[in-house]
């Protein structure tokens, strides 16, 4: 595994903060337990016991809270929350692509934000998927991150954050793209961005009929059934569930379902 020198890791950081520049105001005092209890945090972290929760500052991208990180990092709490962005940085597998996922995520959420309607900007809910970590074994691992704002600015960018960072190795082959993926209003603005193309879409991952097709796999019908349902050939139903599969690199069918609700495009 190759370390990353100091001078990089500050080099990061400040492309992160690059990214997250625009905001006006700052992070309040609030209690973070308040937060935690509004949110639900125990039964969520009962639901999703090996995923890594932090509540971070976006205006200076340091840590307020965090919870789970020994087992997913090998990092304590304490030690991520004295030395911060630095220390996740050095936990990635280090190619280029994946150590500029951060940044190239952060910068797509905050002007994917900032491109929204003032009237819903303060309703979204962010995703990354596809950037990689080591474990403390020193296996990699893929993750999906979740984002919920839960201050925000005189402008509707967020001051503070909820973060859910899931491990989803089980369910990916090997992935060598990210995904970024913000919804608005409950699913009234999506926009999406591949670091494959490097450029941001007003549109979901899947097409209009490839989420036809998933929402009947769902529900547990094949595809005959799909094809008699939408009116279209079998084939044309394997063609849609193997373009989905392709494009988040899902291991099968079932791994295909699990990770489109993680990425909130199946509810």
């Amino acid at each position: 595994m190759e370390s990353l020198s100091e001078n990089y890791l500050r080099q990061l950081l400040q492309k992160c903060l690059d990214a997250v520049g625009q905001l006006a105001g700052e992070a309040s005092v609030k209690s973070v337990e308040k937060y935690l209890t509004d949110l639900g945090y125990l039964g969520i972290r009962s639901t999703l016991p090996n995923a890594v929760f932090h509540i971070l500052d976006m205006k200076t991208l340091t840590f307020k809270f965090v919870a789970n990180t020994e087992e997913a990092l090998g990092i304590s709490p304490d030690e991520l929350l004295q030395k911060g962005m630095p220390l996740v940085f050095k936990t990635m597998a280090t190619h280029s692509q994946n150590i500029n996922a951060v940044p190239e995520l952060l910068k797509f959420m905050f002007d994917a934000i900032k491109d929204a309607p003032r009237n819903l900007r303060e309703s979204f809910i962010c995703y990354g998927y596809g950037v990689q970590y080591y474990r403390p074994s020193k296996k990699i691992f893929h993750s999906l991150v979740q984002v919920i704002g839960l201050e925000f600015d005189e402008n509707g960018l967020p001051t503070l954050c909820f973060v859910i960072d899931q491990d989803v190795e089980h369910l990916v082959k090997k992935l060598d793209h990210f995904w970024g993926r913000i919804s608005f209003g409950k699913g009234k603005r999506i926009v999406t961005y591949s670091s494959i193309e490097k450029q941001t879409k007003i549109q979901d991952i899947f097409t209009d009929r490839e989420e036809d097709v998933l929402k009947l796999l769902l529900k547990g019908n094949e595809s005959k059934q799909i094809a008699d349902k939408l009116f279209i050939s079998h084939n044309t139903v394997d063609n849609h569930r193997k373009n989905m599969i392709r494009k988040l690199d899902a291991r099968d069918t079932t791994a295909l379902v699990q990770l489109s609700k993680l990425l909130g495009i199946l509810k």
